[in-house]
Parts: structure tokens; sequence; C-alpha cells
């Protein structure tokens, strides 16, 4: 009576064989860079799930001589053994056992939280409705699928792959029976943690194998006699890009919650892993550079040696905890040579550094100053010294510290807004602070072509002259970098080489009301920016990089609005393609027939231009006499192609150095500066540190790449004038130079439009530039 009670009660309750039958398999997050090379996972692991088909004989046998052998012939109950369990359960005493495979198989569908006696009741009740809807092969299918194998295995690919590096059709025997031994108690029997338990209970699966006659005696003995061959095995990551991995985690969460690491998604960046590896790389040797440039800060820690072997002992327990920082090291000093010395890393290896590795090591004093190189090894390191070793570009070890400095890079496609590549630090383990989106520093000079778009915008031209002089202020006054002032000069002439003066000057002119609403065109958060406040002409308003990429894309792509994405498509492994990105797209000759109401193709977005095409190419120009003549002559030098263009900017006392320069292909800034604001030295500028950076990326990245720089609109004249005028030049007169003009801005001969503004109109601080 009780028994009807208790199925009438408990029998609507279970869940209907949809729920099993397409059961959602957890499965972890991958993400992709756009080449399909695996970036990161995320999540419980029980990856590719298995057909019947493909798992092999030996391991459904193994399973079955484990834990039901009785499988073939019960309807889903074993009432002997179940009964035993559940005298075991009235009595007080549970002593386990008693549950099928496809009682298993129920429980690990459902009934978590219960008592025993109902949940019990339920797993028999749901085991019986599985046997009858599915066949004994879908059942086993299932059960390995699903069931915990330890650690962050769940099925019996994901075990395979975790504890051999295999797939479950190249297991041996005697890593069939580890796999299905550990089902009981999967951490207790690990055989990563108790390598004699672990062996015990394989060789009592093979025993029950070999008793039922599923295995023969000599492959019993062989299996048997094998020693444990398990190890802890990851995924492969295939390109380093944890900043990027950790962005797309955080956007996942956003969109499923807990479901972005257990539902199955792979997720396709925009990334290209090549360039993502140019970019991290890029910034690591510049960061790197920057610090040994600066001296040698000393060891992390150091240990009094004994002069015994115990030293040996002690220096491997403390590497053993040190971790590696990007590629670099620990190691202890054991002994110094005049000019060479041997270490210890904490694999045991004693490796020598000879003095081409050491000689570098001046001593830091501040971030301006650091004694003369040293002469021997001795004046660098002391016996017990911990210290960070790395391998130079010919493969050779060399003394090395973690930089104190740090910074970012981020490249940006002009034409649709994709993120090419992007390192938001030295080493994401050290820190998970992303210096692209997260970190808000004053640009410099980096802002100031945006500022001058404006005015080129309200009737200014490249050739308008204004007066490069101090300003007559009672509180302070304001200077360019290097203290010279040149008087009247051009506006292209006062871009390329930064001149404070001038961008105060004409900040003040043009007035907040029109600058505040045209830089929110670049996709700057015009509230964010103070008003009345003449410094934001010289970069004084923080910004991160991510913003400022942003922004320079409007004058890659010739005056077009993109924004930036990370995501260009999503998959589920449940669900198929559930997400596929839809940027707006540059698109000039679509750009006057576009029509939203009657749209042919759904996925097509064009961009909207937010500044004239006209001004999009002066801009170019100017941009590009900063790379032939001003502060980024060293790319001219180096990289050569005459589709480049950029700015540096540099912060007061040289706090934040910055470099943003493009083609018609990539945008790419450079910020480096440290966490705690301070001063980078008194000798650098953005040309000494972000351009090299921003040098060894775009070589590489766009190696092969055809020369793509903006064509010359139909509204752009070129006119020969006298630089120091601004007026179209006379037929033979000397010192004239070719400027580009919007057509009704060209000068005539006697035109007096470029009239100096007010030499004391404004005021500024004086060491941004």
């Amino acid at each position: 009576m009780i028994s009807t009670s208790a199925y009438l009660y408990l029998s609507p309750k279970l869940p209907p064989a949809e729920d099993y039958r397409n059961v959602r398999l957890v499965n972890p997050l991958r993400i992709y860079s756009a080449d399909d090379k695996l970036i990161a996972e995320f999540g419980e692991v029980r990856r590719d799930p298995v057909k019947y088909n493909d798992i092999p004989q030996l391991l459904v046998d193994a399973l079955i001589a484990s834990e039901d052998t009785r499988f073939y012939q019960h309807n889903g109950v074993d009432l002997k053994a179940l009964g035993r369990s559940v005298l075991g359960i009235l009595s007080g005493n549970p002593s386990g056992g008693g549950s099928t495979l496809t009682m298993q198989l129920a429980k690990n569908i459902s009934f978590e939280g219960e008592s025993p006696y109902s949940r019990k009741f339920k797993e028999i009740l749901l085991a019986l409705k599985i046997e009858r809807e599915l066949n004994k092969e879908e059942i086993l299918e299932l059960y390995l699928n699903r069931i915990f194998f330890g650690i962050s295995a769940y099925g019996v690919s994901a075990a395979s792959s975790q504890f051999y590096n295999k797939t479950p059709n190249e297991l041996s025997l005697s890593e069939m029976a580890m796999l299905i031994a550990l089902l009981p108690a999967p951490n207790t029997i690990n055989p990563l943690r108790s390598e004699q338990r672990a062996l015990t209970y394989r060789n009592r699966v093979l025993r029950r194998m070999l008793e039922l006659s599923m295995i023969t005696q000599s492959q019993f003995n062989e299996a048997n006699d094998t020693p444990l061959t398990a190890q802890r095995y990851g995924v492969e990551i295939e390109v380093e890009a944890p900043y990027i991995a950790e962005m797309v985690r955080l956007d996942m969460e956003a969109r499923y919650g807990s479901l972005a690491i257990t539902d199955g998604f792979e997720v396709y960046t925009t990334v290209n892993s090549e360039t993502q590896a140019q970019a991290s790389q890029a910034l690591t040797d510049g960061l790197e550079n920057y610090d040994r440039n600066h001296g040698y800060r000393g060891p992390e820690n150091h240990m009094r040696p004994s002069n015994s072997d115990d030293d040996v002992d002690m220096w491997l327990s403390i590497l053993a905890r040190t971790v590696t920082i990007g590629d670099q090291e620990p190691a202890f000093v054991q002994q110094i040579s005049e000019r060479s010395l041997l270490a210890l890393l904490k694999t045991g290896e004693s490796i020598t550094i000879e003095w081409d590795g050491i000689r570098w090591a001046k001593q830091f004093i501040n971030n301006s100053t650091w004694t003369s190189s040293p002469r021997t090894a001795g004046e660098v390191v002391d016996v017990g010294d911990l210290i960070r070793v790395s391998r130079n570009s010919e493969n050779r070890w060399m003394l090395s510290q973690v930089p104190a400095v740090n910074g970012s890079l981020v490249s940006i496609n002009p034409n649709n807004g994709a993120i090419l590549a992007l390192a938001g630090g030295y080493d994401f383990y050290q820190s998970n602070f992303n210096r692209v989106t997260q970190a808000r520093r004053q640009p410099g000079s980096n802002f100031k072509p945006f500022l001058y778009a404006a005015a080129l915008e309200n009737g200014y031209t490249a050739a308008s002259l204004i007066n490069d002089a101090p300003l007559d202020r009672s509180d302070y006054r304001p200077e360019n970098f290097g203290g010279e002032f040149l008087g009247p000069i051009s506006l292209k002439y006062a871009l390329t080489n930064s001149k404070n003066l001038v961008s105060l000057r004409l900040y003040d002119a043009l007035g907040d009301d029109l600058v505040m609403p045209y830089i929110a065109r670049f996709g700057l958060n015009e509230a964010e920016f103070p008003r009345n406040d003449l410094t934001v002409a010289i970069g004084s308003h923080a910004l991160t990089p991510m913003a400022v990429a942003s922004a320079y894309t409007v004058f890659a792509n010739g005056g077009y609005q993109v924004q930036p994405y990370l995501i260009e498509r999503i998959e589920n492994f449940n669900d198929g393609n559930v997400y596929q990105a839809q940027p707006a797209l540059v698109c000039q000759a679509c750009e006057a027939s576009f029509d939203p109401e009657n749209q042919q193709d759904p996925s097509f977005y064009p961009a909207p231009r937010v500044i004239d095409e006209d001004v999009a190419y002066i801009m170019n120009t100017m941009l590009r006499s900063v790379i032939t003549n001003g502060s980024g002559r060293r790319i001219n030098r180096e990289i050569g192609r005459s589709d480049l263009a950029g700015k540096t900017g540099t912060t007061n006392d040289n706090f934040d150095l910055w470099f943003s320069g493009f083609n018609g292909d990539m945008v790419t800034t450079v910020y480096i500066g440290f966490d705690s604001p301070q001063t980078l030295g008194r000798d650098e500028q953005a040309a000494t540190v972000a351009v090299p950076i921003w040098i060894d990326f775009m070589e590489d990245a766009l190696n092969g790449m055809p020369i793509n720089s903006m064509a010359q609109p139909d509204g752009i004249v070129t006119v020969r004038i006298n630089p120091e005028t601004g007026f179209r030049a006379q037929p033979n007169e000397e010192g004239a130079i070719f400027e580009v003009f919007r057509e009704e801005s060209q000068p005539l001969e006697a035109d007096n439009a470029n009239a100096l503004n007010d030499p004391n109109s404004l005021e500024d601080e004086n060491d941004l530039f």
C-alpha cells in the first residue's frame, strides 16, 4: 500500500524522456582566433561526447565488469543487490551498492539533495523508464558521456584526454581499466594523488574482467604488470592571448550568465594568431628593453649560502614556489667568476651566463639615474641571489628582470572595427589589469589631431599661420617642449613638431561649443571632458588606449566611424551558430545609395560618415608629415612605407608615452607608463619608447601587404605656397612648397585669410605637448 502510494506520488515527477534523450552535456567555453587557433578554454571539461560505435568494446566490458555484471539481463533494476542497499538505508547503516548502471545514470540526471529513500525510489522509477525508452547501447553511450571521472573530466572522452592525452580508441587495456576504476570514488582513487590505491583498484577491474572471460590470461598479465602512466594533461593552447581570453569570458558571462562556461560555446574572435603573437612580442621586447636601459634593480631575494649540499635543496624548494613571469625564469646564483655566473633553475639544471648577458646591469638609482657599466659579475650579483634569467635572440641565457614599467598595444581594422591584436600588459598572470581597456591616462599630443581636424572643418587650412609665442599670464607661463618659440608657423608644421602654444591658441579660438561636439564624432565621450579647460587641447583629459585607437580609425578610413569589436561569431555545442557579428562597414561607393528602409542584405550596414572626406585627407597628409619630418621619423627610416601616418604623445614629466599610427588596413596604438604614475625618465619621450614598439609590431604585421593610403578626394587641390606666409607662391619663388587644400579654401596671391591670431589669447599647463 505504501509502495503503491509512493509510486503514484513520485511517478508524475519523473523527467520526460527528452530530458535525458537530448540531455545538454556540459562543455567548456572555448575561445579561438580568426584562423581557428585555440586561445583559451574555461569551465568544466566534458568535451567531445562520443558515439557508442566509437567506444572500444574492452572499455565497455571493463565498465560492466566493474559496475554492473548483469547489465544485459536486467530491466534497469537488480532486485537482489537493491534489496541489500534498501535494507541498509532503513536500518541506518547504508552500505552502498545496489545501483545498476541505469540507476547510476538516473541519479546523474536528477534527484540531487533529496532524502536517501526518496532519491533511491525515484532512481528505480526513472531507471525502469529509461530502460523502456532507450536500448542498452544508448544507455551505455549516455552513461559514458555524462559520468564524472575526476578533477574536471566529465565523460570518457574528457577523461582519456585529461589523464592520457588520447582518444578512447587509443587507450590501452590497462588505461581503460584505470579510468573505469575511478568511477566509485574519482577523487580518492585518482592516480595523480595516490598511485598505490589507484593501482589496487585498477587491478581489481582487470581481475574481474578475467573472471568474466572478457580478457585472456595473457592480456591480464600484461595489463596487470603495466605501471601507471596517467598524467595531468591540459588543452593545448595555440595562441597566447590571455587578455583577449578574459575580455571574451567577461562578455560571454554578461550574455549567458553561468551557462557561458558550461554550455559548449565556441567563440571565434577577430584576432589573427600571427598578428597577435607579433603584438605580444613587440610589447614584451619594448618593455624589457626600456627596463634594461634604466639599470638593474637587484635580486628578488637573497638566501645566505651555508656552503653545504643543503643549499641546493633549499634553493630548489624556493624555486618550486616561484612562478615564471613572461619568459623570465627564477634562478639562484650558485657560483660567480670574474665575467660569468652559474645559476640553478627550478628543474635542477645549472646554467652558465656569460658576460654578454650580464654587462647591461648598471645599478639602478632612479628612473633618470644609474651607475656606470659594471666591470665584473661580482659587482652585479652575489651567491644566493634569487634572480631572473631568460634567453636572448640568439637563444643564450642572460640575466634579466621583470619590468617595473608596463603598457599596452591594440590594433584595429579601420574598415570594420575588428580588433586584430591586443596586448593588455607585460604578463596577464602577474597583473590581469587590461591597460588597453582599463587604463585611463593622459594622451598628451596624441589627442591633438582631433583638435586640428575641428579647425580644418571650420575654415582653417594646413597652411594657416598661428603664432608660436609665449602667453602673457600672471599665474604661470606655458611652454613648448624644449622651451623654444618659433613665432608664426603653419598648422601642419605645428602638428608635425607638436607645438603646445599653437594648440592652445587654436582651442581658444574655436571654443568648447565647437570642439566638444566635434571630438564626439570620433567616438569620444563629450560628457567626460571638462569645460572651459584649455589643457584639453594638449591632451590633459585621460583616455583609454582603446578609445584613442578607435578614434584614429576615423582618419585611417577616410572619415567614417566604426565600433571596435572582438567577437566575430559564437557557436554552441547544442544549438549551432547562435551569434554573428554585423559590424558597420566602410563603403564609400555604397554610402550615397544606402537606404535603410529598403535594405537588400540585412547583414550589411554601412558605417556613418562623421567627418568630411576632404578634412580626413588633409589630416592624413599632416599626420604623414609627423612620420617624414617629425617625432616619427624613425618609422620612415626603419619601415620605409609611404602609407604610414600617426602622432606621438608625451605627458607631464614624461609620465605617459604614446604613439598612434595607421595605414588603410590597420590602426595601432601603443601606450607605455607605470601603473602608479611616475616619470619614465627625464630623457624618455614617446619617440624613444613607444615608437620602437610600434615599429617592431607594424613592420611584421604589414609585411607583404600592399601600400594602402587614402586616395585624394575630388574636392582637394594641391597648391604651391610660401610656407612662411601661407600665400600662393610666385612662379619663381625660392623655398616654396606644395600643400593640399579644400578647393574652396585654397590661398590666392593676395589672400589675407591667414592673418595671425592674437598671441595673448590663451593659457595652459606648460608640460603637455
